[in-house]
């Protein structure tokens, strides 16, 4: 019974496959890319999306863009299989020779508890839970993830194949079965279902779906499902295939059986025949990728949103370059010349017409009102559609782009800039002229005015009563003012197109993005801001959409959200250039060069965000270990950054915005689309955080940002440490070129008391002969010129020879007291020329008034000084008793902490600057004096004569060395002292 049952259910089945073999799917199916061997044995699509490829080359891994081989030097053979991701990302694969490998980090790492060398066999591998479970011919190894550590399982027969179930792993051994659980562990299990069949090998396949287990066997090309219940595994269904089976491909969606000349599929019936395949895998695109011993990989693209548009009664080799919608349908200008109206609800050509005479392309159609339209070819015309009637526009040759109000339509064409007005009126006209600044030139024949200047785009934005218009690439904006360049940021800009939408006009540049004109200010959208493209062709309103048509793919701008869309899926534009868009409803055609294709507008029902993640980190072209913060040395300065991005179907089209942020700079750029390395040589020291996100052209930017921080240290000599020792060395040398000049100082301090100490000696010794010699032999002499002085026949020489000796005599005293050492001090100086200056109204009636302090700053003063104030005081007393003719003189001598005050004061006739003699010394002579004192006179006439005169002390005072110096140099020059005469302290 049981045979019999499952003998209807293979015939069954053998039925199936040979119906299904007619609609095999292998038709879509293509080489994927140049890989280098036909051998692949193994498929992997990783958690991330990116496919994983074992071969009789190693191991590789693919993201749509870059493939990277991964090896170890400790791999004995290259050929790979069994390819597994575990919970850690971990990718797990063995090799022919047995060993099993693990890459994590882009590093290929061999488990060395799995030994290799002792197995007959190669071991084939399950993940299961944290464990990884691997066949041995001891029995069991079981490796744990966490922490890398295995161990083997003893069952006394090599175990062949595991399968993995939702609690357990099915274990079969020759004829023996077990199962493995992660509390109990191993336990031997029964089988029911047909004995295994000597000469063939038996295998089961990795993953099961639900609760099915599947076997295959070879060579007699059989696949059994089996069902493991309490201790029992059943068999309920064997299916032959009469051919070598090389695996079976389990996914959540299908069960294939891959033998040598077809894959079957165990779920429809599906068959793919002629490639030898030996995987089968879906990735989260949707594209199927396939593995094969003949053809290497394959794929199977995801189906492209796109339809072909075929228009009835159009000519196989006439292409659509132009369209616009008119009510509920579209009109498409053609490569030869005709203009069509198409209803694409039932896909019927309403009338085709032929509008220039001479067959020429259609390159715009633009709507002037309800039913007229502009149609742009060579030469321009208008065509109303309900009767078909075609204008032609005369002088206008081909109409690039053109606009409407209420007054006139406006058209920039190749043969000039043209304003139509609706009516000929002279108001209407006076009011174009002086809108526009007078220039533009008027037509009266035919009443249109003109601008001879090619031009290509214009737009009318009545929120600044202007006209914007691209000549030769530069936009112009024309007003009443006249006619100036439009700047943006003190710049020409270069326009492609113009559209004015919802009292904004928007400008899509030539390699600046788009700007958006408002009423008071200027937007620009541009990479930064997620537009893909930096040059704009076309800008293009379809409802509350712009569509942009640029360097890079499709892409929609809201001008209700003023936002840029990333929300809808678009058409593949790797093959064909756009020529025009429009669209009815949510349909949207596109006029390609290589013909009519239309789309759905539906928004993503699901996330598809594209995916990017940091594989890798190089500094100075070395993998950096892990993924933490690293503190890189000085030279460690060049780092490389690997992004992967698993995406297939537009994968050229994606492209990087990155940024090294720093303290001062977080500038973001781009990378050209496809790229995936991102290089910074030679950075300086400091701390950086590298940002990165994929932008996909139609599906927006990633949902994450790939973030990465590292520091570069300073160099050695740029360390804290370093300049603290450099510091200190450059304090040393300070110091030691300090120590040298204060030793300089110190040798000319010596050298200057000495000679002090001479010159005192010296003034001491002239002053002591002068008093002792001179002034003795002056005092005889006056004693002598007294005693003949009083004979009664003395002769009148005598007594002039008398007085002559007496002031002589004066003048000796004063040189004597002026060279005297004991004299050089502040106080004797008042007190003397006090004494002085009063003998001086001995024999006067003038009355002498005199005023001195009571305390005298106690202050060493110069020679000089000493004497200049002496004689100052006493030519300015003496000066008062001479000329004054007064009664009463007074002289005022004190000082503060930094001046010493002089006053000489009379009652008498004053001074009169006038008289004073030329030749005199009077006042000149003073003056003379006082400025060589650094001081100030003043005179004044109150009542007589007032003379002030105030001189710093500083000026006065005997500068020593040693009152140069501060407390810590004084003591620096003690210890200098100390070190260059230690015989000092004896």
């Amino acid at each position: 019974m049981h045979k019999s049952f499952l003998f209807k259910i293979n015939l069954s089945l053998l039925l199936l496959f040979v119906c299904a073999g007619l609609k095999a799917q292998d038709s879509q199916i293509k080489p994927a890319f140049d890989f280098p061997t036909k051998d692949i044995y193994n498929l992997l699509v990783d958690k991330h999306g990116f496919l994983w490829i074992a071969s009789d080359f190693g191991i590789a891994r693919y993201d749509g863009i870059n493939c990277v081989h991964f090896s170890s030097p400790r791999q004995v053979s290259l050929g790979c299989t069994n390819l597994l991701e575990d919970n850690y990302g971990r990718i797990w694969f063995t090799n022919f020779t047995g060993q099993i490998f693990y890459i994590d980090h882009e590093t290929v790492t061999l488990a060395e508890s799995y030994n290799y060398k002792n197995e007959a066999n190669f071991p084939r591998m399950v993940l299961f839970h944290d464990q990884l479970l691997a066949t041995s011919d001891k029995g069991l190894f079981v490796l744990d993830t966490r922490n890398l550590t295995g161990k083997y399982i003893n069952l006394n027969t090599y175990a062949t194949s595991l399968a993995v179930l939702k609690d357990q792993v099915l274990v079969h051994g020759r004829r023996t079965w077990y199962s493995y659980k992660k509390t109990t562990g191993l336990k031997k299990i029964n089988y029911i279902g047909d004995e295994e069949i000597g000469g063939n090998s038996y295998l089961l396949a990795n993953n099961t779906y639900h609760d099915t287990v599947y076997m295959m066997s070879n060579p007699s090309g059989t696949v059994k499902k089996l069902l493991v219940q309490n201790d029992t595994v059943k068999q309920y269904q064997q299916i032959k295939f009469n051919s070598f089976i090389n695996t079976l491909s389990i996914t959540p969606g299908n069960q294939w059986v891959n033998t040598n000349d077809c894959s079957y599929s165990l779920k429809n019936g599906e068959q793919i025949k002629g490639y030898n395949l030996t995987d089968i895998v879906a990735d989260a695109e949707g594209n199927t990728w396939f593995s094969s011993l003949y053809h290497g990989l394959l794929i199977e693209p995801k189906k492209d949103i796109t339809d072909k548009t075929i228009i009835p009664g159009l000519d196989n080799d006439d292409l659509v370059v132009s369209t616009a919608s008119y009510k509920d349908k579209l009109l498409f200008g053609t490569q030869k010349g005709f203009l069509v109206l198409y209803d694409p609800v039932s896909k019927n050509t309403i009338f085709k017409i032929r509008i220039p005479p001479n067959p020429d392309a259609i390159y715009k159609i633009t709507a002037i009102g309800q039913d007229d339209y502009i149609v742009a070819c060579f030469p321009t015309f208008k065509v109303n559609i309900p009767t078909k009637k075609v204008t032609e526009l005369v002088d206008i040759k081909t109409a690039k782009q053109l606009c409407y109000d209420d007054k006139a339509t406006y058209i920039a064409s190749t043969s000039g800039l043209f304003v139509i007005p609706h009516e000929r009126s002279d108001r209407l006209n006076r009011q174009i002229m002086d809108a526009f600044g007078h220039v533009f030139k008027y037509n009266p024949v035919d009443n249109y005015f003109y601008l001879k200047v090619r031009s290509r785009a214009i737009s009318y934005f009545p929120e600044q009563a202007a006209l914007f218009v691209t000549f030769k690439n530069n936009l112009f904006k024309i007003d009443k003012n006249g006619m100036k360049p439009f700047l943006f940021n003190n710049e020409q800009v270069y326009a492609a197109s113009l559209a004015y939408v919802d009292h904004r006009l928007y400008i899509g540049t030539i390699s600046n993005g788009m700007l958006i004109v408002e009423k008071n200010g200027i937007k620009h959208i541009s990479v930064q801001n997620g537009l893909f493209s930096k040059s704009i062709f076309k800008i293009k309103p379809i409802g509350e959409n712009l569509w942009i048509v640029g360097s890079g793919p499709l892409q929609i701008f809201n001008t209700q959200k003023m936002a840029l869309v990333d929300n809808y899926e678009f058409p593949d534009r790797n093959v064909s250039q756009v020529f025009d868009l429009d669209g009815t409803g949510q349909m949207i055609f596109l006029a390609t060069s290589s013909g009519l294709y239309n789309f759905a507008l539906v928004k993503n029902s699901v996330d598809k965000k594209v995916k990017n993640y940091l594989l890798y980190v190089k500094v100075n072209n070395e993998i950096a270990a892990g993924n933490s913060s690293p503190h890189l040395s000085y030279a460690e300065n060049n780092v490389v950054f690997g992004i992967g991005i698993p995406a297939y179907l537009r994968a050229k089209d994606i492209y990087i915005k990155y940024c090294l942020a720093t303290k001062t700079d977080t500038t973001w750029l781009t990378t050209e689309p496809g790229e995936r390395t991102i290089r910074f040589s030679s950075l300086m020291p400091g701390t950086y955080t590298f940002k990165a996100i994929a932008v996909d052209p139609g599906l927006g930017m990633a949902n994450t940002i790939v973030k990465y921080n590292f520091t570069i240290a300073e160099p050695w000599w740029g360390g804290i440490a370093f300049k603290i020792v450099l510091g200190f060395v450059f304090l040393l040398f300070v110091f030691y070129g300090y120590v040298l000049m204060l030793r300089k100082r110190l040798a000319l301090k010596k050298t200057f008391d000495t000679q002090q100490q001479l010159i005192l000696a010296e003034r001491q010794r002239i002053s002591a002969e002068m008093h002792d010699d001179i002034g003795s032999g002056v005092f005889a002499i006056q004693s002598l010129a007294a005693a003949a002085s009083k004979h009664e026949n003395a002769s009148p020489e005598i007594a002039d020879i008398k007085n002559m000796v007496n002031d002589l005599s004066v003048k000796i005293r004063e040189v004597i007291w002026s060279t005297n050492v004991g004299n050089d001090n502040l106080e004797n100086l008042l007190y003397y020329t006090y004494a002085q200056i009063n003998k001086l109204f001995e024999h006067s009636e003038i009355d002498f008034i005199s005023e001195l302090p009571d305390d005298i700053i106690d202050l060493k003063i110069t020679v000089l000084s000493r004497r200049n104030i002496y004689l100052l005081v006493k030519e300015l007393v003496h000066n008062a008793i001479k000329h004054s003719k007064a009664t009463t003189i007074e002289l005022k001598m004190f000082t503060d902490e930094q001046t010493l005050y002089l006053a000489v004061n009379d009652n008498g006739v004053g001074i009169n600057p006038n008289n004073a003699r030329p030749n005199g010394m009077g006042l000149g002579n003073i003056r003379s004096r006082v400025e060589k004192l650094n001081g100030n006179l003043s005179t004044e006439n109150n009542e007589g004569a007032r003379i002030s005169i105030k001189i710093p002390l500083s000026a006065l005072q005997v500068v020593e060395f040693d009152k140069k110096l501060s407390k810590w140099q004084l003591f620096i020059t003690k210890l200098l002292n100390i070190q260059s005469d230690p015989q000092q302290d004896k």
